[in-house]
C-alpha cells in the first residue's frame, strides 16, 4: 500500500481507514471540556459535499462513535462540526462510553445513504488536537487514491478521459499546464489541470483612494474569501461588496457559489494603508 500525503507533515497511521491519536493535555477533571473537530469534506472530484442527509463518524478501535450530520448551514468553508467528549484520564473508568481519552486513536468515516466513505488525505493543524476545550480544523478528501499521490483517481481518470495520458502522469505538485497553479491546487478550486486558461486567478480591475476593484471565477459549491496585506508576510481577512449593474452591495466576509459566473467585488480601502496586496481563498 502507498503511503497517504498529508500537507501537516505529521506521521499517522492506517488501520483500514485515517487513524489519529489525540494529543496529551491533562486537565481538570472527568469530564474535561468538549474537543471540536471541524472543516470541510470534499468528495472524489474536489466539491465540498452537498448530498444531505450524510453523517461523519469518529470510531475508536475500541468501538466508541460520536457522530454528527453534514451540513451546508454552518460558518463559511465548512460542512461539518464534531463535538468530542474528553475525559481527563484522572480516574480508570472513563466518565461515560462516548468519552475520549487523550492520546486515544480514532478514524473518520462518511456515510451516505447506505455507502461509507473513507478519507484518502485529511488536512490541518494537528498541533492541538485532542486538547480538552481546544478546536482543530480537518479538511477532509473522499474517494481513492491507487497511486499514493494525494489526488483521487476519479479526478485524475477525468482527465485522462478529456486530454489523454496515464494514472502517474498526474502528481499533485506537478503543474500539468504550466499556469504556475500546482495539480493539487486546480483540484481544490475546481479548475482543470491540462488547461492553462481555466486556472484560477484574481484580476484588479482598478483601485482608488475609496477601494480596488477585481474579479475572479467561482465554481460552484465553493466559499470565497479575501485577504489583504500591506508586505506580503502577514494577511488579514478583509470584507468586500459584490458590483452588480446597480453599484456595489451590503459588505460581506465571504462569498458561497451556487452556480459558474464571474464575480466581480470591490474592497474597500483601510485608513493609513498603502501598498495593498490581496489574494483569494478558495474552500
Amino acid at each position: 500500500m502507498k503511503p497517504l500525503r498529508f500537507s501537516s507533515r505529521l506521521p499517522l497511521s492506517l488501520l483500514g481507514a485515517l487513524i489519529l491519536g489525540f494529543g496529551s493535555t491533562a486537565v481538570a477533571f472527568p469530564p474535561a471540556p468538549y474537543h471540536l473537530l471541524y472543516g470541510l469534506v470534499r468528495d472524489q472530484y474536489g466539491t465540498p459535499v452537498t448530498v444531505y442527509p450524510a453523517t461523519i463518524y469518529l470510531e475508536t478501535p475500541n468501538g466508541v462513535r460520536v457522530q454528527a450530520q453534514l451540513s451546508g448551514s454552518l460558518q463559511p468553508g465548512t460542512n461539518y462540526r464534531l463535538e468530542v467528549p474528553m475525559d481527563s484520564g484522572l480516574t480508570v473508568d472513563l466518565y461515560q462510553p462516548v468519552a475520549l481519552r487523550q492520546n486515544m486513536q480514532f478514524r473518520l468515516k462518511l456515510l451516505i445513504g447506505r455507502t461509507t466513505y473513507v478519507p484518502i488525505e485529511m488536512n490541518g493543524d494537528l498541533a492541538k488536537i485532542g486538547r480538552p476545550g481546544e478546536e482543530t480544523r480537518l479538511d477532509l478528501t473522499m474517494g481513492v487514491d491507487a497511486d499514493g499521490d494525494g489526488l483521487p483517481d476519479a479526478w485524475e481518470q477525468l482527465l485522462i478521459s478529456m486530454y489523454g495520458g496515464i494514472l502517474t502522469d498526474i502528481r499533485g505538485q506537478d503543474d500539468a499546464d504550466g499556469d504556475g497553479i500546482s495539480n493539487r491546487d486546480e483540484f481544490l478550486a475546481g479548475t482543470f489541470a491540462f488547461d492553462a486558461s481555466s486556472g484560477f486567478r484574481v484580476s484588479i480591475l482598478g483601485t482608488s483612494e475609496d477601494a480596488a476593484v477585481m474579479e475572479f471565477l467561482t465554481l460552484p459549491g465553493r466559499t470565497y474569501t479575501m485577504q489583504a496585506s500591506s508586505d506580503l508576510k502577514l494577511w488579514s481577512t478583509v470584507e468586500f461588496r459584490i458590483v452588480s449593474d446597480t453599484g456595489p452591495g451590503a459588505l460581506q466576509s465571504s462569498y458561497f457559489s451556487t452556480s459558474s459566473r464571474t464575480l466581480r467585488i470591490d474592497v474597500p480601502s483601510q485608513p493609513g494603508t498603502t501598498n495593498r496586496y490581496f489574494k483569494a481563498l478558495v474552500q
